[in-house]
């Protein structure tokens, strides 16, 4: 009989096995959670990118729009003669024309009045006051030390800032923003300088003999380009940000309340997202913000702007879900660890108090033993979440767990010869006796994900149909076992969500780039996925296709705009650019983890049968299927799409044209597809 000295060493190595376990398993969730993690990352560099270069885009646009207008004033053959002619007087005398003071009054009005550079409430002229009425948006016509030629109503007397300014204006003829600045009525302003020429010079050697100043109100009309209304987070925050010396001056209104220009702070300070924004412009990383909270962000340089434009999210919400489902498997672990380990402790006491007693008592071993296993089969089938089932084959119940007893609140001894129909309702039995039958039949395992409705609440089940022998095995004896998986498909949905989203912005930020392919990507996604039903492709291949179709044309963002949208012949350097498009796409992607080879079918989307095509040259075999039936939707859109250096072919056009490459640059199956789509599927009108 073994005594505890010969069953130690067997104990203590069951210990280091399931040390080496418990390590091995610890270090596989960090590796996973870190991956997790950097995925979630990467996702995160793309969205932030994306909304930063959209609301940079935004800004840009705004401060255009704004120059456009003073420069459209400045060039007015009436204003800029009548300026020269009133500044050429006498300074004693500049007042005596009225006519065309008036005549200037009028046109700056006007003008301010239809663009914005006017407050829509001003005070009424039959109002006495003795209150100085400040204007937060106005246009002033301003020459020499920035005297005021005409104004609209409201306008300050020039300070020194400003006078320094116009004369800048006025010696180097060049247009320039005059920087966020809080007015007299505390707001935040932004200015707009923009040189008036006399109308007889011209040429290089012509001096500006005016200026015209225009202001607007940053809070209505430059920082509500910072929001978006269709964000689905809670705490991403657009900035905009200056270095002024030493200091990192927050231009725009704070999350936490702070105004406009209230707000700056050390650009040495270590871990600040302002300053790396500031040094290091378009980077993608994690630091502190304003209020000391961790955040993700990225940032822009607006063009011949002295602004950066930050775009952040709080940390806790990104990465949130990663963290969440760490903290899940280290404690499904540990606990999993404390329930083994529990059960090695008893049973290695167990089983030394069993070989003392077994000569003696060895009927009562036998009971022991039996009891301890029917106790630990009790305890595992009562505590796991999971619903056990075992049926007999009259789909009568020969036992149910706990948890599946306690949700239909019935006594598990009570259970035991009830139907299927009686306890679980007609529709769940029949669904569980279909499964239950097929596995019977096939003589092994079965497995469906199912939606089963059990005393009224619904769920996802992944449901196990398992034959056992129990008892009497020509019973037909069936294990049932039902893992929740709703959370998950909810989790699921969720990703799909987010990936969907981040694919819209994408196409969003590729339309606002190359206007003329607007919606291509759209479209060629629903011929392309259409093409691939026509096939009879399986679900992987389809949604393989049409994330590839819909994120194909990313790599024109790496392209000048002046190159897409250009209508002479291109040159041979901008016809390689162009050919690196989908090179510069793949490389945007490279980091995400796509279920299929999308990047592989995005980057031998110009790859033609014959060789002909780039960037490999790539023949027949050697391009995959998804790339072929894009090559075919991709050619086909762009064919019946207007481009900046020609008309769109008609529908019949551009599909004899698919039939003349057929065999030679596309598929001929693919092409054929493509003409049951046309005649049978996709109405082009509505496209």
């Amino acid at each position: 009989m073994p005594d505890k000295k010969s069953v130690t060493p067997r104990f203590t190595t069951a210990v280091i096995i399931l040390l080496c376990f418990i390590g091995l398993a610890a270090f596989s969730i960090y590796k996973l959670s870190r991956y997790e993690q950097q995925r979630d990352l990467n996702n995160w560099r793309i969205t932030l990118g994306v909304m930063a270069d959209s609301r940079a885009n935004g800004v840009n646009r705004w401060i255009d729009q704004q120059f456009t207008v003073l420069q459209e004033l400045a060039d007015n053959g009436s204003l800029r003669m009548y300026t020269q002619q009133i500044l050429r007087q006498p300074e004693q005398n500049r007042d005596g024309d009225a006519a065309q003071i008036s005549y200037l009054g009028n046109l700056i009005h006007s003008t301010a009045e239809r663009n914005g550079f006017t407050d829509k409430k001003q005070p009424s002229p039959r109002i006495k006051a003795n209150i100085a009425f400040h204007a937060n948006n106005h246009l002033s016509l301003l020459g020499k030390n920035a005297k005021i030629i005409v104004s609209t109503a409201g306008v300050t007397e020039p300070d020194s800032r400003l006078r320094r300014a116009v004369d800048d204006v006025l010696k180097n003829g060049k247009r320039r923003i005059y920087d966020l600045f809080l007015n007299e009525n505390n707001h935040a302003a932004v200015g707009f300088l923009v040189p008036v020429f006399g109308l007889q010079q011209s040429g290089d050697s012509r001096k500006p003999v005016a200026a015209l100043f225009g202001v607007k109100n940053a809070n209505p009309h430059l920082f509500p380009l910072l929001a978006s209304s269709s964000t689905t987070t809670d705490s991403d925050e657009t900035l905009l940000v200056k270095k002024d010396g030493e200091l990192i001056v927050y231009l725009s209104p704070l999350a936490d309340g702070t105004p406009p220009l209230k707000r700056s702070l050390a650009a040495d300070v270590a871990n600040l997202a302002g300053a790396s924004s500031v040094a290091h412009p378009g980077r993608f990383d994690r630091s502190r913000d304003y209020s000391g909270t961790s955040v993700l962000f990225t940032s822009r340089r607006l063009a011949d702007l002295p602004w950066t434009l930050v775009q952040k999210i709080n940390i806790d919400e990104a990465l949130n879900e990663s963290r969440s489902h760490q903290r899940f498997l280290f404690s499904s672990l540990l606990l999993a660890l404390f329930l083994v380990l529990s059960l090695m402790v008893a049973a290695w006491w167990h089983g030394c108090a069993l070989r003392e007693r077994q000569t003696v008592h060895d009927l009562r071993r036998k009971s022991h033993q039996l009891e301890a296993q029917t106790n630990l089969l009790n305890a595992i089938n009562d505590n796991i979440t999971d619903f056990i089932l075992l049926i007999d084959n009259e789909f009568r119940l020969i036992f149910a767990n706990r948890s599946l007893t306690g949700l239909l609140q019935i006594d598990p001894d009570e259970i035991k010869g009830k139907t299927l129909n009686s306890v679980l309702g007609t529709e769940t039995a029949k669904l569980l006796k279909k499964n239950s039958r097929e596995a019977t039949d096939q003589g092994n395992p079965a497995f469906q994900e199912l939606n089963l409705e059990i005393n009224g609440r619904l769920f996802l089940f992944s449901a196990a149909f398992i034959p056992v022998a129990y008892q009497k095995p020509a019973r037909g004896t069936i294990l049932i076992n039902l893992h929740d998986i709703t959370a998950l498909q909810e989790t699921r949905r969720k990703q799909e969500r987010l990936m969907s989203q981040i694919v819209t912005s994408l196409m969003r930020a590729i339309d606002l780039h190359d206007p003329y392919s607007a919606g291509h990507s759209a479209k060629t996604a629903s011929i392309a996925t259409a093409i691939g039903r026509a096939m009879d492709v399986d679900d992987r291949t389809l949604a393989t296709i049409g994330i590839a179709a819909n994120l194909c044309n990313l790599g024109k963002l790496s392209i000048p705009r002046d190159v897409l949208t250009k209508k002479e012949k291109l040159t041979s350097d901008e016809q390689n650019l162009i050919q690196e498009e989908s090179r510069y796409a793949t490389d945007i992607l490279a980091k995400i983890d796509f279920d299929g080879p999308v990047l592989d079918t995005i980057l031998q989307k110009q790859e033609f049968l014959d060789g002909s095509g780039y960037p490999a040259g790539l023949k027949e075999t050697g391009i995959i299927l998804p790339a072929r039936i894009l090559a075919t939707a991709n050619s086909f859109v762009a064919m019946i799409s207007p481009r900046a250096y020609r008309e769109r072919l008609e529908i019949d056009e551009a599909l004899n044209q698919l039939l003349q490459d057929a065999g030679k640059k596309y598929d001929r199956h693919v092409v054929a597809a493509m003409f049951h789509v046309a005649e049978n599927i996709i109405d082009f009108e509505k496209l």
